[in-house]
C-alpha cells in the first residue's frame, strides 16, 4: 500500500514538472508573441487602459485591460503582468484578428498586498506588403489591506494609517531591490555605478523618452524590443541553464540597468535564483 502511494506521488510530481516546463510554455507559444514592428502614423490608439478593482463581498480581484485604435487592425493584442508585493502572480494575454477594439478580463482570489498591473497594447497592420505596429503602455496599482474581516483598497493614502502602510511597503521593496542588485553585481561581475536602475513599472508612455534619452524613434524601438524580449525570455519560461527552464510565476518584477549602448535586466526566480538578460541598443 505504501509503495503504491509513493508511485502515485511520483507520477503527480512528474506531471506537474512536465506541465510547468513544457506544456505551459507551449500554450503561450500558440498565441502571437509581442513582436516589435516599425511604426506607421496610420495606426493610432484612441484608448489603452489597465484597471484593477476589488469585490470584497466575493473576495475577488478583477483585472480589466482594454484598447481601441482609430481603424481595424490585422491583429490586436493585450498582454499584462500582475504583481503582488513585487512577485508575478498572474499573466493575461489576449489577441484577436481584424478588429479595432479588444477587451480582456481576469478575476483572481482576493488577498492583501500591493498589486501592480503592467500592460502592453499592440496593434499590427499590413500596409503595402509591409508589417507595421504600434504599442501603447498602461498600468494600474492598488494597495489591498484587511478590514473588519474583509478587505478594502486604495491607490493614494487618505489617512495616516494608509500612508504608513504604503511607506512601510515602499521601504521594504527598496531594501529588497538593493539587496538583489548587490547580489547580481557580485555574481555577474558588473559595476552598479555604470548603470541607471529603473524598475519595469517606471516605464510608461510618458517616461519612455526620459528613461531612454536617445530620440523618440529609438526610444520607442528599444521599448518595443524590451517587451518582445520579456515575453520570449521571461513569460514563456526563464532559462537558467542550457537544459533548465523555470516558470516566470513567483519571480520578481524586472529591474532595468541602463547604460549608453545596452541594458541589463535583472530577475529573481521564485526559488531565489538570480537571472541576467542583456539587450543591446542598435
Amino acid at each position: 500500500m505504501r509503495k503504491k502511494k509513493v508511485q502515485v506521488l511520483t507520477l503527480l510530481i512528474a506531471a506537474v514538472t512536465i506541465f510547468t516546463l513544457f506544456i505551459f510554455p507551449c500554450l503561450l507559444m500558440d498565441r502571437p508573441t509581442i513582436t516589435y514592428f516599425p511604426e506607421n502614423p496610420r495606426i493610432r490608439f484612441v484608448k489603452a487602459e489597465t484597471n484593477l478593482n476589488i469585490r470584497p463581498e466575493d473576495k475577488i480581484m478583477r483585472l480589466h485591460v482594454s484598447s481601441e485604435t482609430n481603424e481595424a487592425n490585422d491583429l490586436m493584442q493585450n498582454f499584462s503582468l500582475l504583481y503582488r508585493n513585487n512577485r508575478l502572480v498572474s499573466i493575461l494575454n489576449r489577441w484577436q484578428k481584424n478588429t479595432r477594439q479588444l477587451s480582456s478580463i481576469k478575476e483572481l482570489e482576493l488577498s492583501s498586498g500591493f498589486f501592480t498591473a503592467l500592460s502592453v497594447h499592440q496593434a499590427e497592420r499590413h500596409i503595402d506588403q509591409s508589417i507595421y505596429g504600434k504599442e501603447q503602455l498602461s498600468q494600474d496599482f492598488l494597495m489591498v489591506v484587511p478590514s473588519n474581516g474583509s478587505f478594502r483598497a486604495f491607490r493614494e493614502p487618505k489617512s495616516t494609517v494608509e500612508a504608513n502602510l504604503l511607506s512601510s511597503y515602499t521601504r521594504e521593496l527598496d531594501t529588497g531591490r538593493q539587496e538583489l542588485l548587490r547580489k547580481a553585481a557580485k555574481r555577474y561581475g558588473f559595476r552598479l555605478s555604470d548603470y541607471r536602475v529603473v524598475p519595469l513599472d517606471a516605464l510608461t508612455g510618458e517616461s519612455v523618452s526620459r528613461i531612454f534619452p536617445f530620440g523618440e524613434k529609438k526610444s520607442e524601438r528599444i521599448t518595443g524590443q524590451l517587451w518582445e524580449g520579456i515575453y520570449k525570455n521571461y513569460v514563456r519560461g526563464i532559462q537558467l541553464t542550457q537544459g533548465q527552464r523555470v516558470q516566470a510565476l513567483g519571480s520578481t518584477m524586472p529591474l532595468l540597468l541602463i547604460a549608453q549602448d545596452h541594458m541589463l535586466i535583472i530577475i529573481e526566480t521564485e526559488s531565489h535564483q538570480i537571472v541576467l538578460l542583456r539587450q543591446n541598443f542598435s
